[in-house]
């Protein structure tokens, strides 16, 4: 008589697949949403940050070409 291992431990895939669809595929949906979210939030954020750092750069280097020529 062969003891097979498999029939005496649970079924550790279908386990996991449950207690994710049942618990974490809300959670983890809806947090990647929000971090979609914020990111092009983050990303408008920067270029317009970007624009004001590129004007203030020229305003500063137009205004020392002005005063030195």
């Amino acid at each position: 008589m062969v003891f097979n291992l498999k029939d005496y431990l649970p079924d550790f895939k279908s386990a996991l697949t449950g207690f994710y669809e049942e618990s974490l595929k809300n959670t983890v949906e809806t947090k990647t949403q929000e971090f979609k979210t914020l990111l092009e939030k983050n990303i408008v954020y920067g270029q317009k940050t970007q624009r004001a750092l590129v004007a203030i750069a020229l305003g500063i280097f137009f205004l020392l070409l002005i005063a030195y020529f």
